[in-house]
């Protein structure tokens, strides 16, 4: 499963959103350009995330974010010769597609277009989703904050300040949330 970590904006399908927000190492190109994003721009990150899995690091990393968005948004993804010709075609040739129209997953069959991809042939996607797969791997877990799973060079690192500024006013928030809507609180 994934997670957006807890912060998300519902725009309708035909819609566009002009926020930009979240980790900057996984956000589309049309994102960092302000022009406007939807479905597509999920995706990309999709891709981003499974680049990383597959070779350990984001495609795209540098220090100062300037430097990083002008390497989304103008370099070639690179991927190591010893990755599949089908993640290849998945990461370089769909997923990672710098124009999101053409985009795997912005045609009209959405994540279905994704799922029919040769690289995920081998999974059952009605088993999987009525959960009756086991993982090949299930980490040991002691409890709800554990984390030794987790590298120490992730938990001894002291937590950052955002680079943005705190905002003031409840303007800047509006349409996000972290919770999930409860249908019995609702107006209509």
């Amino acid at each position: 499963m994934l997670t957006d970590f807890g912060l998300a904006k519902e725009i309708d399908e035909s819609s566009r959103s002009n926020s930009m927000c979240g980790t900057m190492e996984y956000m589309a190109p049309e994102i960092l350009q302000s022009k406007g994003h939807n479905k597509e721009a999920d995706w990309w990150s999709v891709g981003i995330l499974l680049y990383e899995m597959l070779t350990g690091q984001p495609p795209f990393t540098h220090s100062i974010r300037k430097k990083l968005q002008k390497k989304i948004i103008n370099e070639k993804v690179k991927l190591l010769p010893r990755l599949t010709s089908e993640a290849h075609s998945l990461l370089l040739k769909e997923l990672l597609q710098k124009d999101a129209s053409k985009r795997l997953g912005s045609g009209p069959r959405g994540g279905d277009e994704i799922k029919s991809h040769k690289w995920f042939r081998s999974i059952n996607w009605k088993k999987l989703d009525a959960s009756e797969l086991q993982p090949k791997f299930k980490p040991d877990v002691i409890g709800r904050a554990c984390t030794s799973n987790y590298d120490k060079c992730w938990t001894t690192m002291p937590p950052d300040d955002s680079p943005a500024n705190t905002p003031t006013a409840g303007e800047h928030f509006q349409g996000y949330t972290n919770v999930a809507p409860n249908p019995w609180l609702s107006s209509s």
